[in-house]
């Protein structure tokens, strides 16, 4: 897992990044109403190194809430997907986290990759880029 502190100074800062709403129910609270819940990785797969993946900034009444449903994984990740990219951007600045670039491969074939997303039925991800 992505090892970052987290101070109350912490803390406090995602909270204004994040307007002082809970990601879950989306209502705004003040700093002693958050808990800051950390999304544990599925085992078997890869820990991302970016620290504002790891985290929800959830109220009291929902964290409580995602332990006792419990929330799956891969719903406490869509909320994270949920964040705009400003706010993503302002929580990797607070992390110091700067993301490596992308470079695409030299050598893709396009034709390849159209047969790959043909035989998948996703040709609207082929269209759209992704």
């Amino acid at each position: 897992m992505s090892t970052f502190k987290v101070t109350r100074k912490t803390k406090q800062e995602i909270a204004i990044v994040l307007d002082g709403r809970c990601e879950w129910c989306d209502e705004s609270f003040p700093l002693s109403h958050f808990v800051l819940h950390l999304i544990n990785p599925e085992k078997g797969m890869p820990v991302s190194p970016d620290p504002q993946k790891s985290f929800l900034l959830l109220c009291r009444q929902c964290h409580a809430d995602l332990h006792s449903i419990p929330l799956p994984h891969h719903l406490q990740k869509d909320l994270v997907k949920r964040r705009s990219r400003d706010v993503r951007k302002a929580l990797q600045t607070l992390f110091n986290y700067i993301p490596k670039p992308y470079h695409p491969p030299d050598n893709f074939d396009m034709a390849e990759i159209y047969e790959e997303c043909f035989s998948l039925r996703s040709l609207d991800l082929f269209r759209a880029g992704g």
